[in-house]
């Protein structure tokens, strides 16, 4: 029996001690697998602290086919989905944002593509890429509606413009966007 088996058995047995050993060992893999998927550093401590979590409850549902980090790494990967799902679903219930299509690219990508961790980090370069590379009355409309949750109908009060027009100007640079993804990642042995 190697070290790890013997942690979680002890850790089965009760032992606390075992368990935090086991935890002060792939804390660190955990988190930076969860880095992959979500930016914000207090979600990614939660999730980590939630797989913890869930591995402690579940402690009897390992059966020993896989290493512990692969263990972990699929509990933080259920996680990390349910964290993007309901980041999605929260979203929708407000203005299409780029948040939002984040989230939920980020988690179609997760589901559909979990061995592809490069690739995943390409997209999202290529989206930060895009997003710099916005003209500057774009790039205005995008901070303003998406980073500082201001309404549409806000931006064209404040800007003397009609509200319709802004939420076409919101749909063409969504457009642009994702041309521009699509462009970025479509040619082999670039940076995004």
């Amino acid at each position: 029996m190697d070290d790890e088996a013997r942690l979680i058995e002890e850790a089965r047995g009760g032992s606390e001690e075992a368990f935090a050993e086991l935890l002060r060992r792939h804390q660190a893999e955990v988190r930076a697998f969860l880095s992959r998927y979500i930016r914000e550093r207090e979600v990614v401590r939660d999730l980590a602290q939630d797989t913890f979590l869930n591995a402690y409850r579940n402690l009897s549902a390992y059966r020993g086919d896989s290493p512990p980090r692969t263990w972990l790494f699929s509990i933080a990967r259920n996680g990390a989905l349910n964290h993007l799902r309901d980041e999605a679903r929260r979203r929708s219930r407000e203005a299409a944002s780029v948040q939002q299509l984040l989230s939920r690219w980020l988690g179609e990508r997760l589901e559909g593509r979990p061995s592809e961790p490069a690739r995943q980090e390409r997209e999202i370069l290529a989206l930060e890429a895009c997003l710099k590379g916005l003209a500057p009355a774009s790039a205005s409309l995008v901070r303003e509606h998406y980073f500082q949750s201001r309404s549409a109908a806000h931006i064209a009060r404040e800007s003397g413009k009609k509200e319709g027009a802004v939420w076409v100007a919101l749909s063409r640079i969504r457009h642009a966007l994702r041309q521009c993804i699509e462009v970025r990642l479509s040619v082999p042995g670039t940076e995004p």
